[in-house]
């Protein structure tokens, strides 16, 4: 599926949550192994955020995940 978000005037769902309620979500998805376009969409909301650790973070959970 080639699925392209662009965000609302009005906020998203996922826009609504808290980072770590956001976060949470995605490690969730990641370990469920959830589609990459539904993780690529989280990550967007993420990076919009402007998270100063966010990258890290990512990246972390992304390695626990595959150990």
């Amino acid at each position: 599926m080639n699925y392209q978000f662009h965000p609302s005037p009005r906020p998203s769902s996922l826009e609504l949550l808290t980072d770590e309620q956001l976060l949470n979500i995605f490690e969730l998805a990641v370990q469920a192994k959830a589609s990459p376009d539904f993780i690529q969409i989280i990550e967007n909301v993420l990076e919009g955020r402007n998270i100063p650790f966010l990258k890290e973070q990512l990246e972390e959970l992304s390695k626990e995940v595959e150990e």
